[in-house]
Protein backbone atom coordinates (compact mmCIF):
# COMPACT_ATOMS: atom_id res chain seq x y z
CA UNK A 1 0.00 0.00 0.00
CA UNK A 2 2.78 2.42 0.88
CA UNK A 3 4.68 1.70 -2.33
CA UNK A 4 1.54 2.10 -4.45
CA UNK A 5 0.77 5.46 -2.86
CA UNK A 6 4.30 6.70 -3.53
CA UNK A 7 4.15 5.70 -7.17
CA UNK A 8 0.74 7.30 -7.65
CA UNK A 9 1.99 10.55 -6.16
CA UNK A 10 5.10 10.47 -8.32
CA UNK A 11 3.03 9.84 -11.44
CA UNK A 12 0.79 12.79 -10.60
CA UNK A 13 3.76 15.08 -10.15
CA UNK A 14 5.34 13.94 -13.40
CA UNK A 15 2.30 15.15 -15.35
CA UNK A 16 3.28 18.69 -14.34
CA UNK A 17 5.60 20.81 -16.54
CA UNK A 18 8.63 19.69 -14.52
CA UNK A 19 9.70 16.34 -13.12
CA UNK A 20 8.30 15.81 -9.64
CA UNK A 21 10.41 15.48 -6.52
CA UNK A 22 10.69 12.30 -4.51
CA UNK A 23 7.31 11.86 -2.84
CA UNK A 24 7.56 13.28 0.66
CA UNK A 25 7.61 10.58 3.35
CA UNK A 26 4.01 10.46 4.52
CA UNK A 27 3.17 13.93 3.27
CA UNK A 28 -0.19 12.71 1.97
CA UNK A 29 -1.70 11.07 5.07
CA UNK A 30 -1.23 10.65 8.81
CA UNK A 31 -0.29 7.05 9.23
CA UNK A 32 2.78 5.06 10.21
CA UNK A 33 4.35 2.13 8.43
CA UNK A 34 7.59 0.15 8.48
CA UNK A 35 9.35 -2.07 6.00
CA UNK A 36 12.47 -4.11 6.75
CA UNK A 37 14.73 -1.07 6.96
CA UNK A 38 12.47 2.00 6.81
CA UNK A 39 9.86 3.55 9.09
CA UNK A 40 7.82 6.62 8.15
CA UNK A 41 5.27 8.49 10.20
CA UNK A 42 3.80 11.86 11.18
CA UNK A 43 4.62 12.43 14.88
CA UNK A 44 2.11 15.20 15.47
CA UNK A 45 -0.69 13.02 14.14
CA UNK A 46 0.42 9.73 15.64
CA UNK A 47 2.92 9.29 18.49
CA UNK A 48 4.57 5.94 17.88
CA UNK A 49 7.51 3.96 19.24
CA UNK A 50 9.15 1.65 16.71
CA UNK A 51 11.33 -1.41 17.18
CA UNK A 52 14.22 -2.30 14.91
CA UNK A 53 16.37 -5.20 16.01
CA UNK A 54 17.76 -4.36 19.44
CA UNK A 55 16.69 -0.71 19.17
CA UNK A 56 13.55 1.31 19.79
CA UNK A 57 13.03 4.87 18.56
CA UNK A 58 10.45 7.61 18.55
CA UNK A 59 9.95 11.35 18.15
CA UNK A 60 8.79 13.05 21.32
CA UNK A 61 6.45 15.97 20.69
CA UNK A 62 4.68 16.02 24.05
CA UNK A 63 7.12 18.42 25.72
CA UNK A 64 8.13 20.25 22.57
CA UNK A 65 8.45 23.98 22.21
CA UNK A 66 6.64 25.65 19.34
CA UNK A 67 8.73 24.19 16.53
CA UNK A 68 10.87 21.24 17.66
CA UNK A 69 10.50 17.52 18.22
CA UNK A 70 13.08 15.28 19.88
CA UNK A 71 14.25 12.06 18.25
CA UNK A 72 15.22 9.40 20.78
CA UNK A 73 16.94 6.06 20.16
CA UNK A 74 17.15 3.48 22.93
CA UNK A 75 18.61 0.04 23.53
CA UNK A 76 17.37 -1.95 26.54
CA UNK A 77 15.77 1.26 27.89
CA UNK A 78 19.13 3.06 27.70
CA UNK A 79 19.10 6.27 25.66
CA UNK A 80 21.78 6.05 22.97
CA UNK A 81 20.78 9.25 21.20
CA UNK A 82 18.53 12.21 21.95
CA UNK A 83 18.59 15.01 19.41
CA UNK A 84 16.21 17.81 18.38
CA UNK A 85 14.56 17.96 14.97
CA UNK A 86 14.60 21.68 14.38
CA UNK A 87 11.34 23.21 13.14
CA UNK A 88 9.67 19.80 12.73
CA UNK A 89 6.46 20.38 10.78
CA UNK A 90 5.56 17.20 8.90
CA UNK A 91 6.80 13.69 8.31
CA UNK A 92 9.74 11.68 9.62
CA UNK A 93 11.59 8.84 7.89
CA UNK A 94 14.20 6.60 9.53
CA UNK A 95 16.22 4.33 7.21
CA UNK A 96 18.65 1.74 8.61
CA UNK A 97 21.83 0.39 7.04
CA UNK A 98 21.87 -3.34 6.15
CA UNK A 99 23.89 -4.32 9.25
CA UNK A 100 22.37 -1.68 11.58
CA UNK A 101 25.72 0.11 11.82
CA UNK A 102 24.05 3.38 10.86
CA UNK A 103 20.77 5.09 10.04
CA UNK A 104 19.49 8.22 8.36
CA UNK A 105 16.90 10.59 9.74
CA UNK A 106 14.80 12.72 7.36
CA UNK A 107 12.13 15.22 8.37
CA UNK A 108 10.39 18.29 7.01
CA UNK A 109 10.70 21.71 8.60
CA UNK A 110 8.52 23.41 6.01
CA UNK A 111 5.47 21.27 5.34
CA UNK A 112 4.43 18.46 3.01
CA UNK A 113 6.66 19.42 0.05
CA UNK A 114 9.67 20.69 2.03
CA UNK A 115 11.92 21.75 3.51
CA UNK A 116 13.28 18.18 3.86
CA UNK A 117 16.50 17.69 5.78
CA UNK A 118 18.58 14.54 6.32
CA UNK A 119 21.05 13.65 9.04
CA UNK A 120 23.19 10.50 9.10
CA UNK A 121 24.40 8.64 12.20
CA UNK A 122 27.01 5.87 12.41
CA UNK A 123 27.64 3.46 15.27
CA UNK A 124 30.91 4.12 17.10
CA UNK A 125 31.86 2.44 20.38
CA UNK A 126 28.23 1.64 21.20
CA UNK A 127 26.89 5.13 20.42
CA UNK A 128 25.42 6.66 17.28
CA UNK A 129 27.43 9.67 16.16
CA UNK A 130 26.29 12.16 13.52
CA UNK A 131 28.48 12.39 10.42
CA UNK A 132 28.41 15.25 7.86
CA UNK A 133 28.39 12.95 4.85
CA UNK A 134 25.55 14.64 2.97
CA UNK A 135 27.32 17.96 2.44
CA UNK A 136 29.35 17.15 -0.70
CA UNK A 137 26.35 15.81 -2.61
CA UNK A 138 24.00 18.59 -1.47
CA UNK A 139 26.54 21.26 -2.43
CA UNK A 140 27.09 19.64 -5.82
CA UNK A 141 23.35 19.62 -6.53
CA UNK A 142 22.80 23.22 -5.39
CA UNK A 143 25.56 24.49 -7.69
CA UNK A 144 23.49 23.38 -10.67
CA UNK A 145 19.89 23.43 -9.44
CA UNK A 146 18.80 25.81 -6.71
CA UNK A 147 15.56 27.51 -5.77
CA UNK A 148 16.50 30.95 -4.44
CA UNK A 149 12.97 31.50 -3.15
CA UNK A 150 12.77 28.29 -1.08
CA UNK A 151 16.02 26.32 -1.09
CA UNK A 152 16.36 22.64 -1.98
CA UNK A 153 15.22 19.34 -0.45
CA UNK A 154 17.37 16.38 0.57
CA UNK A 155 15.92 12.98 1.49
CA UNK A 156 17.48 9.58 2.22
CA UNK A 157 16.09 6.69 0.16
CA UNK A 158 18.05 3.61 1.25
CA UNK A 159 21.45 2.15 2.13
CA UNK A 160 22.60 -0.13 -0.72
CA UNK A 161 25.43 -1.30 1.55
CA UNK A 162 26.72 -0.56 5.06
CA UNK A 163 29.20 1.83 3.46
CA UNK A 164 26.91 3.73 1.09
CA UNK A 165 23.63 5.63 1.20
CA UNK A 166 21.37 6.82 -1.62
CA UNK A 167 20.31 10.45 -1.21
CA UNK A 168 17.65 12.20 -3.29
CA UNK A 169 17.96 15.93 -3.98
CA UNK A 170 15.08 17.94 -5.36
CA UNK A 171 13.94 21.47 -6.05
CA UNK A 172 10.54 22.53 -4.72
CA UNK A 173 7.82 21.75 -7.32
CA UNK A 174 6.49 25.31 -7.18
CA UNK A 175 6.52 27.99 -9.87
CA UNK A 176 8.61 30.45 -7.82
CA UNK A 177 11.56 28.08 -8.35
CA UNK A 178 11.60 28.91 -12.05
CA UNK A 179 13.08 26.56 -14.64
CA UNK A 180 14.43 24.22 -11.96
CA UNK A 181 10.94 23.63 -10.53
CA UNK A 182 10.65 20.02 -9.37
CA UNK A 183 14.04 18.93 -10.68
CA UNK A 184 15.26 15.70 -9.04
CA UNK A 185 18.54 13.79 -8.92
CA UNK A 186 19.88 10.99 -6.74
CA UNK A 187 23.37 10.55 -5.35
CA UNK A 188 25.04 7.38 -4.11
CA UNK A 189 27.38 8.58 -1.37
CA UNK A 190 30.09 6.90 0.68
CA UNK A 191 29.30 6.84 4.39
CA UNK A 192 33.02 6.78 5.13
CA UNK A 193 33.80 10.29 3.89
CA UNK A 194 30.82 11.60 1.90
CA UNK A 195 32.44 10.99 -1.50
CA UNK A 196 29.99 10.97 -4.41
CA UNK A 197 30.09 7.45 -5.88
CA UNK A 198 27.36 7.83 -8.51
CA UNK A 199 24.79 10.33 -9.79
CA UNK A 200 21.36 9.32 -11.07
CA UNK A 201 18.87 11.25 -13.16
CA UNK A 202 15.20 11.19 -12.15
CA UNK A 203 14.49 8.40 -14.66
CA UNK A 204 17.46 6.38 -13.44
CA UNK A 205 16.36 6.82 -9.85
CA UNK A 206 12.80 5.71 -10.57
CA UNK A 207 14.12 2.63 -12.37
CA UNK A 208 16.29 1.92 -9.34
CA UNK A 209 13.44 2.47 -6.89
CA UNK A 210 11.19 0.12 -8.86
CA UNK A 211 13.72 -2.68 -8.43
CA UNK A 212 14.75 -1.65 -4.90
CA UNK A 213 11.55 -0.63 -3.07
CA UNK A 214 11.91 0.77 0.43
Amino acid sequence: MKRAALLLLYAALCTAPAIGQLPAPMAFDSYSACSTSTCVWVPYSEDKTFTHGHYTFTVDTKDKNETDGVFRLLQDNKILLSTPLRHLSASVSVVWSPNDSGFSLTWSDGGAIGMFRTRVFLLEKGLFVEKPITSFAFTDFKKRHFCRARGDNIQAYNWPSPNSILLVMSVYPTSDCGADMGHLEAYLVSTTNGTILQRMTADQFMAYSNSHPQ
